[in-house]
């Protein structure tokens, strides 16, 4: 059975938890994401810069530059699988690089919007942790949690859950954000070997 990614799609996770707001259709339309370039997300009137060794890449390069792992990399695989569920989402979607390390990349796309207050949150963040043991398991690697939080910007709401896999001598960290604003919702998968997760990143620039 086609593993299921949980990419930060609370309408999806909690659609099981009847909490009203959840599941809201989106004014995101195609065109939100598609002005980003280089290492800045563009979405909506905001603007997320990422560090810049990062690059804005297509689909093909991105799976080329995986290609380039160790055949016998289990995030090699991970990766791919996480690029094929966002693509059978069949909404807007952008992959940003490591121009040195695919390794480190960075997915991001539209979703519904998506009522949060604290409440909400933890509920989100608890129900995703336990799926994420559960994909873990599956994948057979290592899983643990690092720290969940949710915090305020001028513009949006973010709901955070940063945690870590590991198989033999490899580990990946990966940090999964909700961005809500009043004019729709975006998420963000952020796979990085040194813990990178760009959340000031994020607080800089959604103000």
């Amino acid at each position: 059975m086609k593993k299921i990614l949980l990419l930060l799609t609370a309408a999806a996770l909690l659609s099981s938890c009847e909490i009203p707001g959840f599941g809201e259709k989106s004014s995101t339309t195609s065109a939100e994401i598609s002005k980003s370039k280089n290492n800045k997300i563009v979405f909506k009137n905001n603007k997320i810069v990422l560090s810049s060794n990062y690059e804005l890449v297509s689909v093909e390069e991105f799976k080329n530059r995986l290609n380039a792992l160790p055949k016998d990399s289990k995030f090699r695989g991970i990766a791919l699988d996480q690029l094929q569920e966002i693509e059978a989402k069949e909404t807007e979607f952008e992959v940003f690089a490591d121009k040195n390390n695919v390794a480190n990349h960075v997915f991001v796309y539209a979703t519904n919007f998506i009522v949060f207050d604290d409440y909400l949150a933890a509920k989100y963040v608890a129900k995703l942790n336990n799926e994420l043991k559960d994909e873990s398991n599956k994948q057979e690697v290592r899983y643990k949690r690092i720290h969940g939080r949710y915090f305020f910007t001028n513009e949006a709401k973010v709901v955070k859950l940063k945690y870590v896999k590991a198989h033999k001598k490899e580990r990946r960290f990966q940090t999964e954000y909700t961005v809500a604003s009043k004019t729709g919702g975006m998420a963000l998968l952020v796979s990085n070997v040194n813990g990178v997760d760009f959340e000031e990143n994020l607080k800089r620039f959604l103000n």
